[in-house]
């Protein structure tokens, strides 16, 4: 044989074998080489502990900060896209959704409740995101030109109330046409929705007064903490603890993928 038929022929042969695989291998095949975007975001307003950050300004605060900033880069088999500024552009969703604690009792009907004995506080999800918006910034390289990384801006729109000071899941997902293919790709962070700050200045004050604060064009003012969640080192004790400050107690709440009652 042609010795520079043997890579070929090799290929042709691994081809024959992944084609005769049962139809779940080859499905793991397909979905391994399929065309996807890699979607990396990084919260900036607490980098320590990698989330993002809102004030809404609640027990005695005037000053808010509403907005939540994430760097973003998006990739196609490792490179960045570019497109004309007019030209279709990767769209960008995001899909917020908010971790609550619940205290798990049996239902009074079938007495089905806690998916097992010892569970007698769980996580309940609850889609909120009517109450954010999403705007992604993407970088101009040259003039009349755009690539697929920046900085996505997402916005807290809701109402200041205390139901809303949550840990909360920012689920991006970005789709684009690329040849005749849509590919799609998405990635996951963290927004920590407080009511008030509670860290330390760098000025050495405490409790919830932002460190500085600057008038904007708009006559509103524009506030920084230096560390609004203090020694906490998650959002979700954080919030508990606020939402507790502020009169909000725990709901009560069969688990719904309980299936029977226990003993």
């Amino acid at each position: 044989m042609n010795h520079k038929f043997i890579p070929a022929v090799a290929a042709i042969l691994i081809i024959g074998i992944m084609l005769s695989s049962t139809p779940l291998a080859a499905a793991q095949t397909v979905l391994a080489f399929g065309p996807k975007l890699e979607v990396v975001t990084i919260p900036q307003d607490n980098q320590k502990l990698k989330t993002g950050v809102m004030i809404l300004g609640l027990n005695g605060v005037t000053e808010t900060d509403l907005m939540s900033q994430h760097k973003i880069i998006v990739t196609y088999n490792g490179g960045i896209l570019w497109w004309r500024i007019g030209d279709p552009e990767p769209v960008l969703s995001c899909n917020v959704v908010e971790k609550d604690k619940v205290n798990v009792i049996p239902d009074p009907k079938d007495g089905i409740g806690p998916q097992f004995t010892s569970e007698n506080l769980m996580t309940k999800l609850v889609d909120v995101s009517t109450e954010f918006i999403c705007k992604v910034r993407w970088t101009s390289p040259a003039p009349g030109i755009q690539e697929s990384k920046g900085v996505l801006d997402v916005y807290f729109v809701g109402s200041h109330k205390a139901a809303w000071i949550s840990d909360n899941i920012l689920a991006v997902e970005v789709a684009m046409v690329v040849g005749r293919t849509v590919v799609v790709g998405s990635d996951i962070q963290d927004i920590c929705v407080l009511g008030y700050a509670v860290g330390t200045g760098s000025d050495g004050t405490t409790a919830d007064s932002p460190t500085l604060s600057w008038t904007k064009p708009d006559g509103t003012l524009h506030s920084i903490w230096a560390n609004p969640m203090g020694d906490f080192v998650s959002c979700e004790q954080l919030s508990l603890v606020e939402r507790d400050v502020l009169g909000l107690t725990l709901a009560t709440g069969a688990d719904p993928s309980a299936t029977t009652a226990l003993d």
